[in-house]
C-alpha cells in the first residue's frame, strides 16, 4: 500500500497538549507549511505527501512524523480508514512512551544491566515533588545540572542551572504544571551522537549512527551527512573504549526489543553523547518518531550534495545541505513583505 506521508515538526508539542484539537504557535505553523514537501527526500516508490487537508484515498497508510492525538484526528477528517491507523488508546501508550519520565525509567533499566565501563554514572530522574528535587540535589548537587519539561522539542523546555541558581518550587512549576520534571547532571560535552532504530511487530532493526551538533541547551543544529564508517571514526576517535558503541547497540536492541516490540510501531531515535574523559552518555533523550538523523542518512545513501530551495522549502523555512551538513534554514520574511 502507498504511505500517506506528512511532516508535522509541532509533533511534541501536540503531545503535551495531548488534545485531538491542537493548533501549534504562528511560526510552527509556517515551518509546517513551508516544509510540507519534505518527506520527498524520503519518500519511496508509489508513496503520497501529503501539503493540503484534502480528501484522500482511503486505502493509504498514513506516515506522519510523529503520531499523536491531533494528527490522528486530522488523518480521520481526511477520510483515511481508522483501521490503518494507531487507536486512541495506543496512541495514549505511544505518549507515554514518548514522555521524559519513561526514558528515565529506561536508562534505570539499562545501567541496571550490569557494569557499563567507559560510560558517565546515572544521574537521571524523575522529579514528581519538592521533596524528589531535595533528594537528587543532595546526591548530585554540587554540579550544574540541567532540567527537562516531560514533552518538548530540540531543547524547549529545558533549562540549566547550577545548585545556588535554584528555588526549587518556581522551576518545578514553572517548566510544567502538574507534570513531573526530569533532571541530569549538565556535562561537559564533546560531541552529540545517536543511534537509530526501528520498531516492527516482530522486531527491532537497527539502522545505523547518525552524528549531530546541538547548542549547549540541547536545540538541534545540523547533522553531519556522511558514511557509517565515517561517523562511527567521529564517536570512537573520541572514546576511551571504542568497543562501547557495539555493546551499546547491543544493549539498546535488547531493551527496546523487551519494552516495545508488540507495543509500538515506527522510528526510535535514541540520542547520546561523548562527554569529557572519552566518557559517553548512553541515552540524553528517546524520540519515538521520524527524526533529522534518518533523514540524513538516505540523504547520504542517494549521494546528495546539495538542495535546491524550491520544491523542498517555502517562505521562511527550507532544508540545506551545505560543506556535508544537513540543517533546517530560517529566514524570517521582511515586514514589508508580510
Amino acid at each position: 500500500m502507498a504511505r500517506l506521508l506528512l511532516f508535522n515538526p509541532s509533533h511534541e508539542m501536540a503531545l503535551a497538549a495531548d488534545a485531538a484539537q491542537y493548533t501549534p504557535p504562528k511560526q510552527i505553523q509556517q515551518m509546517e507549511a513551508d516544509l510540507c514537501r519534505l518527506p520527498l527526500l524520503w519518500a519511496e516508490k508509489g508513496d503520497v505527501v501529503l501539503t493540503s487537508d484534502v480528501a484522500v484515498d482511503p486505502t493509504f497508510v498514513p506516515a506522519p512524523w510523529g503520531w499523536n492525538k491531533s494528527v490522528r484526528n486530522r488523518f480521520l477528517r481526511l477520510g483515511v480508514n481508522p483501521a490503518l491507523m494507531p487507536s486512541e488508546q495506543q496512541l495514549e501508550t505511544w505518549r507515554n512512551y514518548a514522555s521524559r519520565s519513561w526514558a528515565a525509567d529506561y536508562c534505570s533499566v539499562l545501567y541496571s544491566r550490569g557494569k557499563l565501563d567507559g560510560f558517565v554514572p546515572n544521574h537521571v530522574s524523575s522529579l514528581h515533588s519538592q521533596t524528589d528535587c531535595e533528594t537528587w540535589l543532595s546526591k548530585y548537587g554540587s554540579v550544574p545540572f540541567i532540567v527537562k519539561a516531560e514533552y518538548s522539542s530540540s531543547g524547549r523546555g529545558n533549562r540549566v542551572f547550577n545548585v545556588q541558581q535554584l528555588t526549587i518550587n518556581s522551576h518545578l512549576s514553572t517548566l510544567n504544571h502538574n507534570t513531573p520534571v526530569v533532571i541530569d547532571t549538565f556535562y561537559d560535552k564533546e560531541l552529540d551522537f545517536a543511534m537509530e532504530f526501528e520498531v516492527t511487530r516482530p522486531q527491532v532493526h537497527y539502522l545505523g549512527l547518525s552524528v549531530f551538533k546541538t547548542s549547549p541547551e540541547g536545540r538541534y543544529a545540523f547533522n553531519y551527512l556522511r558514511s557509517q564508517h565515517q561517523l562511527r571514526s567521529m564517536i570512537e576517535s573520541r572514546l576511551t573504549n571504542v568497543s562501547m558503541v557495539d555493546q551499546l547497540m547491543e544493549l539498546h536492541l535488547q531493551l527496546l526489543s523487551e519494552r516495545l516490540v508488540g507495543q509500538y510501531e515506527g522510528i526510535v531515535g535514541i540520542d547520546m553523547m561523548v562527554v569529557s574523559g572519552g566518557l559517553i552518555h548512553p541515552c540524553v533523550e528517546i524520540n519515538l518518531r521520524m527524526n533529522m538523523g534518518v533523514v540524513a542518512m538516505k540523504l547520504y545513501e542517494k549521494g546528495l550534495t546539495s538542495l535546491p530551495r524550491h520544491p523542498y522549502g517555502g517562505q521562511s523555512f527550507y532544508p540545506v545541505i551545505e560543506d556535508g551538513k544537513f540543517y533546517i534554514a530560517y529566514t524570517p520574511t521582511p515586514k514589508s513583505a508580510q
